[in-house]
């Protein structure tokens, strides 16, 4: 068996966690798996349940450090000389950087990176974007390939020179669907999670960050005529407490629910009507295809890889941006019509079925892995 080491900075469960999680979970029968993190988060303690080996390296960190990052990438170098694995696939931006830096030197046969939204995707200024694109240019020198998990980041990436076309294949991002596939009714759903007072629910889930923007999302909520709906906004993040008292200062507390990080995800899914992300940029986010297996209409932020996702007008509605009037009507349009909401969900649901399981991704996944490995000769 060919060893695998996976290598993604953070154990938070985060987009890029869940996909490290799914690949190391459906490829162990085919390759040896190792899966490099920081030590902190969930995703360690999941991966060590299925019996998947991990290591922790506590200098990976999300943001640039002049003196963890060379730790960072010294420890990785030693680890993949040490165990001598075939392939090194990395994950996000700092452990892409390192990791793929690391391989190069370790002279790892086959070196794989995937993007899950770049850096400089839209939504972050100019000048900083031109700087982080450049920087992504030299560990896509040592890479084998690129999977960008949406077209539009594979056409970012060439937009800005960052790798040729032959590196780069997009392969989307898969959901397991049984979780969300609940039968059980919504009002009893609401029940059981404490929240029955609500003749209606939309739900956002996420990391309360600048780039979910759940600011514009909030102004939005705040000038809506739905005195009887709630808008229940699940996760975690450093802008948490910031926004909670920003949903005080507006009195809108009865309406709006911190609902935290959950474990139920799937049951806060169903126990909703409408599922809304109000994202700055993204790469191809999960909890929206989460969302359409849950047999939710959505309205998001047309960004990154999102109308990939989302079809216009038949699975749900997209807005700009920082729009918090397109957002607002696009709420209010769902809110209205019960009709709409069922039919857009139906249909979401179907398109996530056919396109976004877990089964598609890792069939697509093992075939490029075989690809690579068919250009090699491993002693």
């Amino acid at each position: 068996m060919k060893r695998v080491l996976q290598i993604v900075t953070l154990s938070e469960w985060g987009g890029a966690q869940h996909i490290v999680y799914l690949l190391a979970k459906y490829l162990r029968s085919d390759y040896e798996i190792t899966v490099a993190c920081a030590p902190g988060g969930p995703l360690g303690g999941r991966l060590r349940a299925e019996g998947i080996r991990v290591l922790e390296i506590p200098e990976l960190c999300r943001n640039p450090h002049p003196i963890r990052d060379p730790r960072a990438l010294w420890k990785l170098y030693h680890l993949m000389k040490r165990e001598r694995f075939e392939i090194v696939h990395t994950h996000s931006t700092k452990a892409g950087l390192l990791g793929r830096l690391a391989a190069a030197w370790a002279q790892v046969p086959i070196i794989l990176f995937t993007a899950h939204g770049w850096a400089f995707s839209e939504g972050r200024l100019g000048p900083w974007r031109w700087l982080l694109a450049q920087v992504e240019r030299l560990p896509a020198r040592f890479s084998t390939k690129i999977i960008c998990v949406s077209e539009y980041d594979r056409q970012l990436a060439l937009r800005f020179r960052v790798a040729p076309k032959e590196k780069l294949v997009v392969i989307h991002n898969g959901v397991e669907p049984e979780p969300f596939c609940l039968t059980t009714d919504k009002r009893e759903l609401r029940l059981r999670l404490g929240m029955s007072d609500a003749a209606g629910v939309v739900t956002m889930v996420g990391r309360f960050a600048p780039p979910k923007d759940f600011e514009t999302l909030i102004a939005a909520w705040e000038g809506l005529r739905a005195p009887s709906w709630q808008l229940w906004l699940v996760g975690e993040g450093p802008r948490r407490s910031r926004l909670e008292e920003l949903v005080r200062a507006k009195g809108l507390c009865q309406h709006i629910r911190f609902l935290r990080e959950r474990h139920d995800v799937p049951a806060i899914l169903k126990a909703s009507d409408i599922f809304v992300l109000s994202s700055r940029w993204e790469g191809l986010p999960l909890t929206v295809i989460e969302a359409m297996f849950a047999g939710l209409p959505v309205i998001a932020t047309r960004v990154g890889g999102v109308p990939e996702l989302v079809e216009e007008g038949i699975t749900g509605l997209l807005v700009p941006a920082r729009d918090t009037r397109a957002l607002g009507n696009a709420l209010e349009q769902l809110i209205n019509s019960a009709e709409l909401r069922q039919r857009m969900g139906e249909l979401g649901r179907q398109r996530a079925l056919r396109q976004f399981t877990v089964d598609r991704m890792i069939r697509h996944m093992q075939a490029l892995y075989r690809e690579v490995e068919s250009h090699l000769s491993f002693e």
